[in-house]
């Protein structure tokens, strides 16, 4: 494997938000990682916030809440390229602020906002700050960095992506408005320097128009082009149809909850192939196959956003919460058998700019409320009994033999394996829409997005 994406905690280096409080040891500890990752020939790839910042700025003025945040990321951030710009090429500024936003401001993470302010206004004006917030981190490194490090600065985004239940025209401007307040909330004022035409109708048509924050005239030109590649965590992907009325998405589970995924108008069909009452609500999506969408979401960002947009898969893999053995070829292997193959379909018959790759997860780790239940690593960790032994599970051969070859493997799961978990994930097979929706998309101007 040739790189390890990690993230540095905001509050190890400064734990009270103060830049000039900072935490020696916890420099030196990201100097100390940065080292053992090169020094076995890997580039480290680096986000600068997943989700954690220290409790100071809460307490100072909402975090998230406020425009001060944005000034505060970009201190840190500042800090960071000066610290260890020289050895990092790569450069994550926020892990997907759709995913983080919507799951805050609706009481599923921390800092554990008050039932008054989980509401749809604050989750769309969070995302809004972290879009400002990687703008201005982008711009610094422009100014201050660029010319004598040469890295490359991008933002995260998660897709659920959507594709429609059927070739009709409805259908396929639902999956179209799925995908546009998913992914392309983050995308679209990146490359455009606004917000998505589609969003701001949809939320009017609904009455919501003041859900939306608006960008002032500097802060479009700031935004637009203020990202050298997307990182986007993809795991599984969605049907949908059009509600044939007005209202609000029936967005189920972990797609669901008050705020872009509630507003987008849409009628959820199938969560990735499975229309079973069970995965209306359910976690364990995360062992399901869909590898479609590695192909399906690249065609519609290229399509939509244009062909020179760099993608670097910045999240995928197999979560279990089955998981008891260390044989996990017929589930971990074959799952990234299958996305791999669709990305590299995607590289040599799409064209796509497709320019990294990174499994999550590299060992079996804490998974925000699932803790240590949730089993995503390509190494096992004894936490059960408390050794923390790591060992390789039986997967760790495939991408071993990838790795030497430069080429993915054909992994497909055995006549004897049980497909309808996640030690046997249910597979979903690439689908002919995605040609009908990048082609419907092609009829679309940049104008009525």
């Amino acid at each position: 494997l040739n790189s390890l994406r990690f993230s540095i905690s905001w509050t190890r280096i400064f734990p009270n938000g103060d830049i000039n409080n900072k935490n020696d040891k916890g420099v030196q500890y990201y100097h100390n990682v940065i080292k053992a990752i090169k020094a076995h020939n890997m580039k480290p790839v680096v986000t600068i916030y997943h989700f954690d910042h220290p409790q100071a700025l809460e307490d100072k003025f909402q975090g998230w809440m406020s425009d001060q945040m944005i000034q505060s990321f970009a201190d840190f951030a500042d800090f960071l390229f000066s610290e260890y710009g020289k050895e990092v090429e790569y450069w994550l500024t926020l892990n997907e602020p759709n995913m983080h936003c919507t799951t805050v401001y609706n009481g599923g993470l921390a800092p554990n906002i008050p039932k008054d302010q989980q509401t749809a206004q604050n989750v769309y004006k969070c995302i809004h700050h972290e879009i400002l917030a990687h703008a201005a981190a982008y711009r610094l490194y422009d100014k201050k960095y660029r010319k004598d490090q040469g890295g490359r600065v991008g933002m995260g985004a998660l897709t659920f992506f959507a594709r429609p239940n059927s070739t009709k025209w409805d259908d396929i401007l639902a999956a179209e408005r799925a995908n546009l307040f998913e992914m392309g909330l983050i995308l679209h004022p990146l490359v455009f320097g606004d917000y998505p035409d589609v969003v701001k109708e949809t939320l009017t048509r609904a009455g919501k128009q003041d859900y939306l924050p608006t960008f002032t005239d500097a802060q479009k030109k700031d935004i637009a082009g203020a990202s050298d590649f997307f990182g986007v965590n993809a795991y599984f992907g969605m049907t949908v149809a059009d509600p044939n009325k007005g209202g609000e998405s029936n967005a189920p589970g972990i797609a669901g909850g008050k705020g872009p995924r509630k507003d987008n108008n849409v009628t959820i069909v199938a969560i990735g192939d499975n229309k079973e009452p069970q995965y209306a609500g359910s976690t364990d999506v995360f062992g399901m196959i869909n590898a479609w969408i590695l192909r399906d979401m690249a065609l519609w960002v290229k399509a939509r956003f244009g062909p020179g947009v760099a993608l670097f898969i910045s999240e995928n893999g197999l979560g279990s919460f089955t998981e008891k053995s260390k044989d996990d070829w017929e589930s971990r292997a074959v799952y990234h058998s299958a996305y791999l193959r669709e990305l590299m379909r995607a590289v040599n018959e799409d064209g796509v700019n497709y320019i990294g790759y990174s499994a999550w997860a590299f060992l079996d780790d804490f998974e925000w409320s699932s803790g240590y239940t949730r089993h995503f690593g390509l190494v096992h960790v004894d936490y059960e009994h408390g050794t923390l032994d790591r060992t390789p599970k039986r997967s760790h051969h495939f991408f071993k033999r990838m790795m030497k070859d430069r080429s993915v493997p054909l992994v497909l799961p055995s006549r004897s394996a049980d497909t309808s978990s996640a030690t046997g994930p249910a597979i979903a097979m690439p689908s002919a829409l995605a040609v009908v929706l990048a082609a419907a998309i092609s009829l679309l101007s940049h104008d009525s997005s």
